[in-house]
């Protein structure tokens, strides 16, 4: 006691001179987080990026009323007013991003995975991910650009640009090394490094909005060490894992030339909790010899699912609690277009009661296409690429896809899968109702032959989980008076069912579309899409 009694003054000042010292620190790390982590700047490409017409709703019941006649589309229920509780209104700033999801507008974000500096080959982004997020429906459509798409990228300008792989796009400017910047277009030239990053997130941008149709509002990248990190920091994830797989040749290192040599990951199918480790290696296997998780497109669902996951566990937990600890696991490992005060508004937005109700009511819809490419092994300085169906650098049918997806997210958000039973016994009309629906925006499974009903009937396993879309097949089928719609416990499925198939369709006797009628190949879908629909590319993850 005498000691403090003599020395209080100098104790307070010390304490004094740590507190600021201490604040300092943070200060500096928060700054220093922000300058390394936000503010890359994206402009859409808008001259580049030709947006193909959403479907039409006059072509959907045109092709329709040729195969089928008119239907009697479904009255919605009347809303009371009363019934409606506004949510409070909250004075965010003027953030662009969020005044447009409080609009209902959609907005859409590149998400990059990348190797990163410790290793070989660092800036190949091996995870190419577009999320579209559409507050009207409520759903985040994911679509997954494969690592191996051989594209032009328009690094001089539309007219002056370059055909690589899409995942060696950021390298093709990370690792530039001519003299002078004179032959890119001056959006992606830079004056330091970090602006030289965001000029080849920028190019890899514009090159996948325009296989894709829509543009990319905003961008993300991190690296396998921030996502290994960010996972730990998180204090794990937990993930429902489809498939059991085993992967035999999983490479040891990230880096083949510190160690090229393979292990055995294994996954047993079911919820899980995973690590940072356990987590990219879920998302970055490939060589699975176990049906449904080989190759790239199977690895791409799986990404999908792992954030989906981190997405559940985020709206569960409080962030900012734990705020310095996602620092450390972050800076220098990620980076975004957004400035910090639109990424702040936009974290205090979800924060929010209105924002939190509009998070926790997102439904992920995973879209992998992979029928609609062709592989193509006779580039040496590539080896090993993919390219459309229709040519090289020919996006059509892609636009056609992702426009068809956009358009039915209202079903595609309830990820089920519906089967078309012929109990009617005109021969054919199940294949071609089955490929209507898919035309629409349907994920159907092989159509087949029922039994005999004199009256259609839907069977829906999902228990009335996938309202919109039993509320769509009714409207297709028409005024039907004794249409039956049963409810029935999955365990109840016939054995001869597939699977995966959530809802059966029996077209019965008085479904009135018939051979003569139905038979003159009217639903105009492009056979790759039709392929791509009867294959897990259409899958959700």
């Amino acid at each position: 006691m005498p000691f403090l009694k003599k020395n209080w003054k100098w104790i307070a000042v010390g304490t004094v001179v740590l507190v600021i010292a201490l604040i300092a620190v943070l200060s500096f790390r928060v700054v220093s987080f922000i300058s390394a982590t936000t503010g890359g700047g994206r402009v859409a490409n808008e001259n580049g990026t030709p947006t193909p017409d959403a479907l039409a709703t006059a072509t959907v019941q045109a092709r329709f009323n040729e195969l089928f006649g008119t239907p009697t589309p479904v009255s919605k229920p009347a809303v009371n007013p009363a019934s409606q509780t506004a949510s409070p209104q909250i004075n965010f700033n003027t953030s662009d991003v969020v005044q447009k999801i409080k609009k209902g507008e959609p907005i859409s974000i590149l998400m990059l995975g990348y190797a990163g500096t410790a290793h070989d080959g660092q800036w190949l982004t091996d995870t190419i991910l577009v999320m579209r997020y559409d507050p009207k429906t409520k759903t985040m459509l994911q679509f997954s650009i494969p690592r191996d798409m051989y594209v032009y990228a328009p690094a001089g300008g539309p007219n002056n640009g370059r055909w690589m792989k899409v995942n060696g796009i950021l390298g093709y400017i990370m690792d530039w090394n001519k003299p002078t910047q004179d032959s890119l277009a001056a959006k992606y030239r830079w004056t330091n490094d970090t602006k030289k990053f965001d000029a080849g997130v920028n190019l890899v941008a514009d090159t996948v909005q325009d296989i894709l149709g829509f543009p990319i509002d905003y961008w993300a990248t991190i690296s396998f060490e921030g996502f290994r990190k960010f996972i730990d920091s998180m204090g794990g994830v937990e993930v429902d894992v489809e498939h059991y797989f085993v992967d035999k040749k999983y490479p040891k290192n990230d880096d083949d030339k510190v160690d090229a040599s393979y292990i055995t990951v294994e996954f047993q199918a079911g919820k899980q909790l995973m690590n940072g480790e356990t987590a990219i290696r879920y998302s970055r296997s490939r060589n699975s010899e176990t049906p449904m998780e080989g190759g790239d497109f199977a690895r791409s669902r799986r990404q999908m699912r792992m954030i989906q996951a981190v997405k559940d566990k985020a709206l569960r937990e409080n962030l900012i609690l734990k705020s310095l600890d996602y620092m450390s696991a972050l800076q220098g490992n990620i980076r975004f277009s957004l400035e910090f005060g639109e990424l702040t508004a936009l974290a205090n937005y979800f924060n929010s009661p209105e924002g939190k109700t509009l998070a926790t009511d997102i439904k992920f819809s995973s879209e992998v296409l992979t029928n609609i490419y062709v592989e193509d092994s006779n580039l040496p300085d590539w080896g090993y690429i993919l390219v459309p169906k229709e040519g090289q650098g020919k996006y059509t049918d892609i636009h056609r896809w992702v426009q068809s997806v956009i358009a039915n997210a209202d079903i595609r958000r309830e990820q089920v899968r519906v089967q078309v039973l012929n109990a009617n016994g005109t021969t054919g009309l199940a294949s071609k109702f089955s490929d209507f629906l898919m035309s629409q925006g349907f994920r159907t499974s092989d159509a087949q032959d029922g039994d005999p009903h004199d009256f259609t009937e839907i069977v829906d396993y999902t228990m009335g989980a996938a309202p919109n879309t039993i509320a769509r097949l009714k409207s297709y089928l028409g005024n039907l008076p004794n249409l039956k719609i049963t409810q029935m416990s999955p365990d109840k499925r016939p054995k001869s069912a597939p699977t995966e198939a959530s809802i059966q369709l029996y077209l019965g006797k008085d479904f009135k579309g018939t051979a003569s009628n139905a038979s003159g190949g009217v639903v105009v879908t492009p056979k790759a899409e039709i392929e791509n629909n009867r294959r897990e590319g259409f899958e959700a993850a």
